[in-house]
């Protein structure tokens, strides 16, 4: 049973929700070898996607500040929709494409018991390894794993409900490596609380024997990926999922494929690359709904410090901080609280609080988002 059946299906179990609305989209998809069933199919699922997508959450900010520094800010974070069910409208062939129009229902994505980090988290998204290099040759995609972690990094940064994305294509790191002491490296050069690597397992490029051994068939491209969610605080692995497709690959034996061009990413491979792409973002967003937001403290003066989360993160002057002190071998939040006095993009001034504040307080402890209080 196809993977978006079977979510409808568990979504119908569920009690109802707020309508979030109906949505008309359209997907199509290139028709591979006169495969019209997979064609159909790989067309609703990317219809599918661009609903979910859609439908994502959006963080609007109205800023107030006083001699260049951010002092007040508001946060509203809308929710986000799942689809609970999908009507056909149309569909049809045209040439070698198969176009599907659909009708969804989305309601609103409760999230239960949890919260989420009430903010976005930032994860540093270093540069995409490929397992076999050799099978970047035809079509010459030697930047196709750059190319792609910066599509995550700009998905999440537009799309991301809890998430946002440092892309770091300049880093080719061995991520199959045992010592995952480059996560914690990682996470302190970009104030980051997660690290996701993304490996690619198969590219292969697949050509049918030629009829007649003169007429090429179409070609399709294989896409095998691995993701995994590291915590750069603790270098444990918090989420991994891996992802299978194929697209229709429209390039000659000879010819060069450029993934910084419109003709790629519209190209059926190009297509399924990015419903991928979106598919591990929804995942993210879903791994994420239960962490806290964490932080770490960056200086020390007095009783006042500088931390690593701002408004990017979803703070405002007002919101408390609990500090983990790295003593404390099971890294739980302390009594001791930081306010926070003056908030910038991605780092903000706060105060700590109480006459023994300062005790056992250094550069580098963990901050972790004290939950706000509700007002009456």
């Amino acid at each position: 049973m196809n993977r978006f059946c079977l979510a409808f299906l568990s979504l119908l179990l569920l009690s109802p929700a707020a309508l979030a609305g109906y949505l008309e989209l359209s997907g199509q998809a290139q028709i591979i070898n006169d495969d019209i069933e997979d064609a159909r199919q790989r067309a609703i699922d990317r219809a599918l996607s661009q609903a979910v997508m859609n439908s994502g959450a959006q963080l609007d900010y109205q800023q107030r500040s006083r001699n260049g520094v951010l002092v007040d800010e508001q946060l509203r974070m809308e929710s986000q929709a799942t689809i609970a069910s999908m009507e056909i409208l149309s569909e049809r062939r045209s040439g070698n494409q198969y176009h599907v129009a659909l009708r969804v229902n989305m309601v609103n994505d409760a999230l239960g018991e949890c919260r989420g980090p009430a903010g976005r988290v930032a994860i540093s998204i270093p540069r995409a390894q490929v397992r076999y290099r050799e099978q970047l040759v035809p079509g010459g995609l030697y930047e196709l794993d750059g190319a792609f972690s910066r599509f995550i990094s700009n998905t999440l940064n537009g799309e991301g409900r809890y998430a946002f994305g440092n892309a770091r294509e300049d880093l080719r790191i061995d991520l199959n490596s045992h010592d995952r002491q480059w996560v914690r490296s990682l996470g302190e050069q970009d104030n980051s609380q997660y690290v996701l690597a993304l490996t690619f397992d198969d590219l292969s490029v697949v050509r049918p024997d030629r009829v007649l051994g003169y007429w090429e068939r179409d070609a399709t491209r294989n896409l095998a990926l691995e993701a995994v969610l590291y915590d750069a605080f603790t270098s444990e692995r918090v989420w991994s999922e891996r992802y299978r497709s194929q697209g229709g690959w429209p390039y000659e034996r000879q010819e060069m494929a450029d993934t910084a061009t419109e003709r790629f990413w519209d190209s059926d491979f190009g297509q399924e690359l990015r419903r991928i792409g979106n598919e591990v973002v929804q995942d993210l967003n879903h791994t994420l709904a239960c962490q806290p937001l964490k932080g770490r403290i960056l200086e020390l003066n007095g009783n006042r410090a500088i931390v690593s989360l701002g408004l990017r993160h979803g703070l405002r002057p007002g919101d408390k901080l609990q500090i983990v002190q790295q003593q404390d071998a099971w890294a739980q939040p302390s009594q001791l609280v930081l306010t926070l006095e003056q908030v910038e993009p991605e780092r903000a001034r706060a105060r700590l609080d109480g006459p023994t504040a300062l005790m056992g307080v250094q550069v580098g402890d963990w901050v972790q988002r004290a939950p706000r209080q509700s007002k009456l």
